[in-house]
């Protein structure tokens, strides 16, 4: 959970009004896999992005965004950050 922890406290120092960037979603997607593969469950893992709703640092979209992310990196396949990532950059360009 540390690594889930740690990550968070980074992503509190964002502005409430900075939209997540890809590089974070692919790294909440690859702590997510970290911590699913060390034996966490997936509500355990959710429950500490309620704690990213508590600190009032994301805005309500960015959360549905974080929680859908985990939820997908937790059930799917071990390519889903960069694949992650790519999409994200990729929309951007558009």
């Amino acid at each position: 959970m540390r690594i889930l922890v740690i990550m968070l406290l980074g992503f509190a120092c964002v502005e409430a009004s900075a939209a997540v960037t890809c590089e974070q979603l692919a790294e909440v997607a690859f702590a997510t896999q970290k911590l699913r593969d060390e034996g966490y469950s997936l509500t355990a893992v959710l429950a500490e992005t309620d704690k990213l709703e508590a600190s009032n640092k994301f805005t309500a979209p960015d959360l549905v965004i974080i929680r859908g992310i985990v939820d997908k990196a937790f059930k799917d396949g071990g390519r889903m950050p960069h694949e992650l990532l790519q999409s994200c950059k990729d929309q951007k360009r558009r």
